[in-house]
């Protein structure tokens, strides 16, 4: 910035009275930190403001509570970084604008085409070259000083505009202000969730208090894409009144969810784990499982699925961001009011007696008894245990292991298969009630399993809204660092809870990324391994293509001859590093742009746009070459070649486009060449800053027949030798797919669709089909001996079609004959040999020759040269020369031979 304005801007702020206690929207310079994010508003105190899209476009967006509009609010944000200037009144700031949204910088061309200062056309995002720096006046907006003018912008129907005037004075008609953002929390939505999350695809990360190294973080390990729902006031199903999220990592499984139910896939779901309670640490664990019954679920009642191990409303979240700090945070909404033990474990006991008791036991052996009686002894105190609130006398079960290490079994089968089943079904029931414990809290006695596997099959679980509330915490027992749930009522009345700051993304949201780019042409590998949540990208590893004949998108390997699978890299205006656009250079789709991070240095792979990528850089093209991609054909060369036009399909190669009986298209394999005439069309420009150029053609036969497109019966030829009526000859792509000698002819033309010739390999049939169809490739090539070509100086012999040869009679007419002919003139093999010399090849169309013929020196007559000559004369000429008739039949002139005159 220039001594000029950084005078000016501290006599704005000084001089001027537009001191910092005046400031619209209660933004303070001196308050903002570098990196703060603000709104820039169209009117002070405004509540309508600036925004761009993630394309970098501009919109106006209208303030709302945002729920539902993260997208629309992170479009809104931008983030202020703050440029210094020393001056004599003291230190001054300037200030660059950063989207939250896009990561584009507000860059605008400081140029002014319409009187009285300003800019005919809006305003694009991103202006290369464009200002980037700009001081605020209070109460007067943004403005920028260039020469002896002075810049300003403002907005009018969403779009930017801008103004310039000749003065020394700070502005007073912009209409741009520094507004705060909101501290208030906003709700989040599916939408919003996933949108805050798209940059790390999915990824959550905890920038301060974390577990420790010995434990897993549930929430840092895996992706998350989040689902709405509603459930109902009491947690019993989905439907009506609590407006919740589930979070899910999008890992499937398989299982069986209800006795005699078809087997059903599940997805894991972010939960809090009530089955598992630690009373020595006080700490609820939060897992990824299945859960009872999934958000989308045909049947919302979550009673329907007894077998499921967590009640479905456990996985129920609210979640809230704020904007300030740009973090999350996550609230469980329900509680399992007690894990019922009760009737399972009594069901237990009761199986085992009606199974292998009630009078089977008469016919065991003494040994098996023992197991048997001691087991029903532990039943009836274990069902004391469940059914009391007192707490009562441990429970004993060396009797019973005693017993079971003692057992012999009978030797009568039947018996023998009672007693061993006794003995299992003793064995699980002893493993069932091992962490049999009691708890008292809160004046609420609850009997419970201490086993995070625990499954309640007999009964429905139950739950109750989470009061007082709890949020995602991290708690610190003894030396160890855990995830879990606990109350924070304020940042200092924590409950001994850590409080854990859930983010976006590991870095800090600062101007621009940490990747620092060498700009230029490259590849781009799409290098991120997950396509959502749990699932593969099926194209990892793949290069990008934009070429419209290619609906895949992707390419295997890098191809040279294709712009459309290369992109230019370029810095975004004002920055150093970490903003960078990505354009494919056929298209100019600026496919990423923006915010740029660095995922692996070493091989290049980038995080930009909620993608990974890959940069491969192009040093294989040749950059100088503004023709690559499409089929190139000089109009010189058009003019002087035949091209041969066959499919370049494996099952159907070499053979040739054709046209049938009733003008249609098909391939077959002729006996010679079928040849076409190409006729190109002016060059058009295309591409990134229009450096590329391509060419259309038509395809015109033998018969001056046009490939054109007929209605109803598609491509056809027209005004052929089989009559069809003339039509509009279609002008034809030629995209280079594969190779640089394989091409897809393409109509850009077509309509509702575009369309691209087809081969079916059944039938040999061409028709025009979308984009997405296969057998699209043909070789389009030269014929081997063209008919016009530009040759050094050299003998040749001339033949007609028939097979006779050139040759000059005795009164220097050509004739065409075979050798041994008229044997009175006695020709012989010198007679047939001409000299060809090309006369014209520069830009000639099509080239064209001298055609002599050599005159032995006699005595009288010196040696001379004879030209090929076509008699084009006057009448008188053609009547006073008598001895070389010019005329030869009808409206026919005769080629001579004479000297040049």
């Amino acid at each position: 910035m220039n001594k000029r304005f950084s005078t000016l801007l501290a006599t704005a702020l000084v001089a001027g009275g537009l001191s910092a206690n005046v400031m619209a929207v209660n933004i303070t310079p001196t308050d903002l930190k570098d990196g703060q994010f603000i709104h820039l508003s169209t009117e002070t105190d405004g509540v309508t403001y600036l925004a761009m899209d993630d394309k970098g476009d501009f919109a106006k967006v209208e303030a709302s509570d945002w729920s539902g509009n993260i997208d629309k609010l992170l479009g809104t944000l931008w983030q202020v970084k703050l440029i210094p200037h020393t001056t004599q009144a003291g230190t001054t700031y300037t200030y660059s604008f950063t989207n939250r949204l896009s990561g584009q910088l507000l860059s605008v061309k400081l140029q002014s085409d319409v009187d009285g200062g300003g800019r005919s056309a809006n305003i694009t995002a991103n202006e290369k070259g464009g200002n980037t720096e700009w001081a605020y006046a209070s109460g007067n907006g943004l403005y920028a000083v260039k020469g002896d003018s002075i810049f300003t912008i403002g907005t009018n129907e969403g779009a930017l505009t801008f103004a310039a005037e000749k003065t020394t004075t700070v502005p007073a008609n912009a209409t741009l202000y520094m507004g705060e953002v909101s501290d208030k929390e906003v709700i989040l939505k599916a939408n919003d969730f996933n949108t805050l999350v798209k940059a790390n695809a999915g990824r959550l990360f905890f920038t301060d208090e974390n577990v420790s190294s010995t434990e897993k973080n549930v929430l840092t390990d895996n992706k998350w894409e989040a689902i709405d729902a509603k459930i109902k006031n009491d947690g019993s199903a989905f439907s009506g009144d609590v407006d919740v999220l589930y979070l899910t990592n999008g890992k499937e499984h398989k299982r069986v969810i209800a006795p005699a139910t078809e087997e059903t896939v599940q997805k894991e779901y972010l939960l809090v784990d009530y089955n598992f309670y630690d009373p020595s640490k006080d700490f609820n664990k939060l897992i990824v499982d299945t859960i009872a019954v999934e958000p989308n679920a045909a049947s919302p009642a979550f009673d329907t699925r007894l077998a499921a191990k967590h009640h479905s409303a456990t996985a129920a979240f609210k979640v809230t961001y704020f904007i300030p700090n740009d973090s999350m945070v996550i609230a469980p909404q329900f509680t399992q009011t007690e894990i019922a033990v009760a009737t399972t474990l009594k069901a237990k006991g009761q199986n085992i007696y009606e199974t292998y008791g009630n009078g089977k036991e008469n016919n065991y052996t003494d040994e098996a008894q023992a197991v048997y009686n001691t087991s029903m002894t532990l039943k009836d105190a274990v069902d004391a245990f469940v059914g009391n609130d007192s707490e009562p006398n441990p429970i004993s079960t060396k009797n019973v292991t005693d017993a079971i290490a003692a057992v012999k079994y009978s030797t009568n089968a039947a018996t023998k298969a009672l007693e061993e089943g006794l003995v299992a079904a003793v064995k699980a029931y002893l493993k069932d009630i091992e962490d049999l414990t009691w708890l008292a809290q809160d004046d609420v006695t609850t009997k419970t399993l201490q086993k995070p596997s625990y499954v309640d099959g007999v009964s429905p679980m139950t739950v109750e809204a989470v009061d007082p509330a709890k949020q995602v915490v991290i708690r610190k027992l003894s030396n160890t660092k855990v995830l879990t749930i606990g109350e924070i009522t304020s940042a200092t009345a924590t409950n001994g809870n850590l409080i854990a700051t859930i983010k976006t993304s590991d870095k800090d949201a600062t101007i621009g990324g940490d990747a620092t780019i060498a700009e230029g042409l490259y590849y781009v590998i799409d290098a991120k391994k997950e396509q959502s949540a749990g699932v593969a990208n099926k194209y990892y590893g793949l290069y990008f293509d934009a070429s419209p004949v290619n609906p895949a998108k992707y390419v295997a390997k890098t191809q040279a001859f294709n712009p459309f699978a290369q992109f230019v890299v370029s810095k975004a205006a004002g920055v150093d590093k970490g903003n960078y656009t990505v354009e494919n250079r056929a298209t100019t789709d600026a496919k990423w742009q923006g915010v740029t991070n660095v995922v692996d240095k070493d091989n290049n792979i980038f995080a930009i746009g909620g993608d990974t990528i890959q940069l491969v850089a192009a040093e294989d093209v040749d950059a100088d070459n503004a023709y690559i991609g499409y089929k190139y054909i000089t109009a010189n060369d058009a003019k002087n070649n035949k091209f041969t036009i066959t499919s370049a399909a494996d099952v159907l190669e070499g053979q040739s486009i054709v046209m049938t009986k009733d003008s249609t298209l098909k391939v077959a394999a002729p006996e010679g060449e079928v040849l076409y005439t190409l006729v190109p069309s002016a060059e058009s420009k295309y591409g990134v800053a229009d450096a590329l150029k391509k060419v259309t053609y038509t395809v015109m036969d033998a018969d001056s027949a046009f490939i054109i497109y007929d209605e109803t019966r598609g491509y056809v030829f027209s005004n052929g030798k089989y009559g069809e009526a003339n039509g509009t000859p279609v002008q034809f792509t030629m995209i280079a797919v594969d190779a640089d000698s394989t091409y897809v002819l393409y109509d850009e033309t077509a309509t509702p669709e575009k369309l691209k010739l087809v081969v079916s390999t059944q039938y040999k049939t061409i028709s025009g089909e979308p984009l997405t169809a296969r057998n699209d490739m043909f070789i389009v090539k030269p014929q081997s001996a063209p008919a016009s070509y530009k040759s050094l100086p050299k003998h040749v012999r001339i033949q007609a079609i028939n097979g006779d040869y050139a040759a000059v009679n005795a009164a220097n007419q050509g004739i065409a004959v075979r050798e041994g002919d008229l044997k009175a003139d006695a020709y012989s093999n010198l007679d047939f040999i001409f000299w060809l010399d090309t006369a014209h090849y520069d830009n000639a169309a099509p080239y064209t020759y001298y055609i002599t013929k050599g005159v032995k020196a006699e005595e009288e007559t010196p040696a001379s040269r004879l030209y090929m000559w076509n008699s084009v004369d006057s009448a008188a000429a053609k009547d006073a020369n008598k001895e070389l008739p010019y005329i030869y039949g009808t409206g026919a002139n005769r080629v001579m031979f004479r000297t040049a005159s």
